[in-house]
């Protein structure tokens, strides 16, 4: 990985210099721009021509560069970077956030027990009357047991409290469990005896036999797709376009939708053809679903914004809710239990093996989600194998998250040259939860281990995986940088890196995961010019106030395409929440008829099944 993390040097160092004397359309210039090109790490001035950079130096240097017809861009002393590259994320996904209750706790919602949740249930209700009405039922997102006090998941008599009448869903922050009561259970079909799927568990109530509402992995995903009718394109694109817009407000030039169906790509596809993305978004389509597709979708090259960069497996479940399959139990699981449960695979080995195989055989990228380390330990032994078998080319597989990675398998992922996308922003979010439930106060220091990725001289990416969490650049960088959990605990000193570490894991770095770091991810002549500008220097302040940095403008070949202090530059938070409530509205106002249609317990097969394509697209 040292190798290759030269070569991106060296690619940078390649790059065709301008014209001499070619006038730039615009130069940027009055702030520090942050250049992530270890040639010449800062600048005082960046000349853009046709969207990509003509020349970055002095300010006198780029004078020559300086014509009639040229914009002078000043920064106002703000600060200037490539634009962000989202390294795992779902940009179909995000909208989903804004159109539900929002049960997310501090910072980013006010639901810190179960009274709240309740409380913040009713309020939807009623302020929401029209849309509940609209779509049939009360939906939540973002409840975290985690950082409940009562420390449980909600119950189906818990929402049953809300109501008995309406159908209530709630989605677990993670995306990979959720809860019904009563109505919607019985809807679902879920009774007393419902067996589990594979892949997936019903949660039982004492009696070891009446659901007590909540359900994971294939039960929850199952549950939801029997409720929901098709997608029409344009509801579709428009849930993808809102994505999008939200990603470019905190400075994302490149979105990821990180797990897509071959029945979703046209529809994103659709939406860039139209002109209405304002960024690039490289999607991934799931290796058990269509690999047909994907051999005849798979591109190097962006239409419209837009590409199919390769395959997506995924091999488990979410950490903070116990369904990471782990190579040893978890340190305090949840009392229903046994105490050697350490969750569980949702691929079996000999899916893990043969789709790697495939797409080592056909020099298809591969990105996989493993979280707990018995996950890491089949994809690596996968990866061992393939490379055997087909030999060593620079295929680039991902490894999504690796949460809780031992050290060992660091070793083991920079000898078989994969690359690891990792998600320290965890610190925050569940760094407490971590130390004091998952896996313990000695090896929560150092789940998302970026500090020995980086004592190793490997690259690496960190991600947000929104909309498991907001896209919160600053926060990625924040928690890559402090590790701080929600209680100010500082989970692994030595798995900390530094600021500049941390701002190359959101360019140059995923820029090379995509493929993409000839024309992406550092501030150098050729390449695109996307940049993201923020109030302040990140590498000039205390570490501790990054997460309040503000992205201040994003710029996409040149157009500003956010601006902080002008709404219509892009969808505002508030309208985006209309919008996307507008929309779920209608794609959700079919629920009652669609059940009727399907049969209680009916899954459905089609992967245009709105909440069962959605939500199995959420795979953090």
């Amino acid at each position: 990985m040292q190798i290759a993390k030269n070569a991106v040097l060296v690619a940078g160092l390649l790059m065709i210099s301008p014209a001499v004397g070619q006038v730039a359309d615009q130069i940027w210039s009055g702030g520090p721009v942050l250049t992530m090109n270890d040639a010449q790490p800062v600048a005082q001035a960046v000349a853009v021509i046709d969207g990509r950079i003509l020349a970055v130096g002095s300010n006198e240097a780029l004078q020559k560069h300086r014509g009639e017809q040229t914009q002078m861009m000043d920064l106002n002393g703000q600060a200037m970077l490539p634009g962000f590259v989202d390294a795992h994320g779902h940009a179909f996904m995000i909208g989903i956030q804004a159109m539900s209750a929002n049960l997310l706790s501090p910072p980013d919602g006010k639901v810190t027990d179960m009274a709240d949740l309740q409380e913040t249930l009713q309020a939807w209700s009623q302020q929401h009357a029209d849309t509940q009405k609209s779509i049939g039922m009360i939906i939540g997102f973002g409840y975290d047991d985690a950082q409940l006090k009562e420390q449980r998941h909600p119950t189906r008599e818990d929402l049953d409290a809300v109501s008995k009448d309406v159908p209530i869903l709630i989605i677990h922050q993670s995306g990979h469990l959720g809860v019904m009561n009563s109505k919607a259970l019985q809807a679902a079909g879920i009774q007393t005896g419902a067996v589990n799927p594979e892949g997936g568990v019903i949660r039982r109530e004492q009696d070891g036999k009446s659901p007590n509402g909540v359900l994971e992995e294939a039960a929850f995903f199952g549950a939801l797709a029997s409720q929901f009718k098709k997608m029409t394109a344009a509801q579709a694109q428009a849930l993808f376009v809102a994505g999008t817009n939200l990603l470019s407000r905190y400075g994302y030039t490149t979105g990821q939708e990180g797990r897509a169906t071959s029945g979703i790509v046209p529809f994103m596809r659709a939406a860039a053809k139209a002109g209405d993305i304002p960024i690039d978004v490289v999607t991934y389509v799931d290796v058990l679903q269509d690999r047909d597709f994907i051999e005849k979708n798979v591109s190097s090259d962006y239409t419209d914004g837009f590409r199919v960069g390769g395959a997506k497996l995924t091999i488990d479940g979410s950490p903070q809710g116990f369904t990471a399959y782990r190579d040893r139990p978890y340190y305090k699981p949840p009392a229903e239990y046994r105490a050697d449960y350490r969750g569980y695979s949702a691929a079996t080995p000999d899916q893990v093996f043969d789709s790697v195989d495939w797409a080592f055989a056909n020099d298809i990228q591969i990105l996989t989600h493993a979280n707990g380390e018995a996950a890491s330990d089949m994809l690596l032994a996968a990866i061992k194998t393939a490379r055997e078998k087909h030999g060593v080319k620079d295929r680039r597989a991902v490894l999504i998250h690796g949460q809780f990675l031992r050290r060992d398998q660091i070793a083991t992922i920079d000898e078989l040259d994969v690359f690891p996308s990792l998600f320290p922003m965890h610190t925050f979010y569940w760094g407490d939860w971590h130390r004091d439930r998952t896996v313990g106060p000695v090896n929560a220091d150092n789940i998302s281990p970026t500090g020995w990725v980086s004592e190793r001289g490997m690259m690496f990416s960190t991600h947000h995986d929104a909309p498991v969490a907001f896209p919160d650049s600053m926060r990625v960088l924040s928690a890559t940088v402090t590790r701080r959990s929600r209680s100010g605990d500082i989970l692994g000193p030595d798995q900390r890196v530094d600021v500049m570490t941390a701002l190359k894991a959101m360019t140059i770095w995923p820029a090379y995961q995509h493929f993409e770091e000839n024309i992406k991810g550092s501030i150098e002549p050729g390449k695109l010019a996307d940049f993201v500008i923020l109030s302040d220097d990140p590498t000039a302040v205390n570490p501790e106030i990054l997460d309040t940095l503000n992205v201040m403008q994003t710029v996409k070949k040149g157009k500003v395409i956010y601006r902080h202090d002008n709404a219509s530059a892009c969808v505002s938070s508030a309208a985006n929440s209309a919008a996307i409530g507008d929309v779920l509205a209608r794609l959700l106002n079919q629920w009652q008829h669609s059940e009727e249609q399907a049969g209680h317990g009916s899954h459905g097969h089609g992967p245009e099944l709105l909440m069962g394509a959605l939500l199995q697209s959420l795979d953090q």
